[in-house]
């Protein structure tokens, strides 16, 4: 299998393109594996972040191509666009937390120890005593996921951060090395973050990465598994629909807060990429 023919999903197994700002989804690792066989095979997300908080039994996950094994008590973060895999012991108990990228970046703005955390991948054993601080935040989690009381979204976006906080202080030094790759990646994305709105060209972006715009559009190919220009236009959908969303904004407004000058353009964009009017988002 090539890099390119690793599947992209949003929840594994299920299809999809782009996640809700405020997304966030949790289950029993067992719910999923055990359908196949206790292991999660090669797949990454685009747009969404997972942790894995694993209470009992064993995991082995691979992020790139290279594998670790880990017993519990655990904490695993992918970030989105990392190709990743597990394979769990039969007797494994934990949780599977999804959430939007969207949602990580509110969260880590401001706090430079969860932006440096939430950006990488991350392979944490617990000791008793920070385990038994994650029990209760993924308890509360599940409580607030599969209710209908006020303010739930609220609430599981905010668990979510107190559940990286968690992360932020357990990790120290045994995180998982980035690779020279994955901080290109990481600086790729951050480059995108900061100027989708101002379309810019791909050579802009291959310069300030000191690439030519032929490497950098084989870079991107084999990372995100899509060439550099569709990256930066699903981060602009992504954009566009957290503001139609949760923004009290006119598709005219959105499209102009987004650096479209014509917003007869922007809802063609808009269509294009989505198969769905701005109109019907909001």
């Amino acid at each position: 299998m090539t890099i390119a023919d690793v599947p992209h999903f949003q929840l594994y197994g299920e299809g999809g393109s782009f996640a809700d700002p405020g997304f966030v989804h949790i289950e029993t690792i067992e719910s999923r594996s055990r359908l196949t066989g206790w292991e999660i095979g090669a797949h990454r997300h685009d747009t969404l972040d997972q942790l894995l908080v694993i209470a009992a039994g064993a995991v082995a996950v691979t992020f790139e191509g290279v594998k670790r094994s880990f017993d519990a008590p655990v904490v695993i973060h992918v970030p989105a666009g990392m190709i990743h895999g597990f394979l769990f012991d039969e007797d494994v108990d934990g949780a599977v937390i999804t959430f939007s990228t969207d949602l990580r970046a509110l969260l880590a703005a401001g706090q430079s120890g969860l932006a440096i955390v939430a950006d990488r991948p991350v392979a944490q054993c617990l000791t008793r005593a920070q385990a038994e601080r994650f029990g209760p935040l993924v308890g509360e989690l599940y409580r607030e996921c599969s209710g209908h009381d006020l303010g739930r979204i609220t609430a599981a976006g905010w668990l979510v951060g107190l559940l990286l906080v968690q992360l932020t202080r357990a990790v120290r030094d045994s995180a998982l090395p980035l690779s020279g790759n994955d901080d290109r990646a990481r600086r790729f994305r951050t480059l995108v973050d900061d100027h989708f709105r101002d379309h810019r060209t791909i050579a802009f972006y291959a310069a300030s990465l000191g690439m030519t715009e032929r490497s950098l559009t084989r870079f991107v190919r084999a990372h995100f598994g899509c060439a550099p220009m569709h990256y930066i236009h699903r981060r602009l959908v992504l954009e566009a629909r957290r503001l139609l969303i949760y923004g009290n904004h006119t598709v005219a407004g959105v499209a102009e807060q987004l650096g479209f000058a014509d917003p007869s353009y922007f809802s063609r964009f808009y269509y294009r990429m989505t198969q769905e009017r701005p109109s019907a988002t909001r």
